[in-house]
């Protein structure tokens, strides 16, 4: 069993310390459901997850519109 932790670097009244055991043997996709779960047992909206976790292929051709204007 392999673990994700995240420790907050400061004090405060937030969440400090999440700790999640993973299967040794996950793939990408179910690496990256849980990195959504760690975000979101961290306080981010599940709005702002999704969209930061979005397909990179979608993301990267949305920027290229943008820059091209």
């Amino acid at each position: 069993m392999d673990k994700l932790i995240y420790t907050r670097g400061t004090r405060s009244n937030e969440i400090q310390k999440v700790e999640l055991e993973v299967s040794e043997d996950m793939n990408l996709p179910e690496f990256k459901r849980v990195c959504k779960r760690l975000a979101c047992a961290l306080g981010y909206d599940g709005v702002s997850v999704e969209e930061a976790f979005a397909d990179v292929r979608t993301s990267s051709n949305k920027l290229k519109q943008i820059l091209k204007g």
